[in-house]
């Protein structure tokens, strides 16, 4: 394989995650999918059947991944609020 493309293996080595993990990220990057507001960038060629993309736009892969929301953004539950007074209570006084 020529150079001047990267495979799936070295696109998870380029952004320190697993090959799975890129796969999975380009699955569902697809219309309707989970990540289709900011889709990974499209390959520019197949080869039986394992995507390719152009060396040169490895600095355009990098830039999709740094805008990535982190882990756990956006969901869970919110956490409870404490009562300030059983904060300030001794262990005799709590029920």
């Amino acid at each position: 394989m020529p150079d001047d493309y990267l495979t799936l293996a070295d696109l998870a080595e380029l952004l320190g995650m697993k090959a799975n993990t890129v796969s999975f990220f380009r699955t569902h990057s697809k219309p309707g999918g989970r990540y289709a507001d900011d889709p990974f960038p499209a390959e520019d060629r197949v080869l039986a059947r394992s995507p390719l993309w152009l060396a040169e736009r490895a600095d355009e892969i990098k830039v999709w991944n740094a805008r990535r929301p982190g882990r756990g953004v956006g969901g869970g539950r919110p956490k409870k609020a404490k009562d300030d007074n059983e904060l300030t209570k001794t262990p005799e006084e709590a029920p």
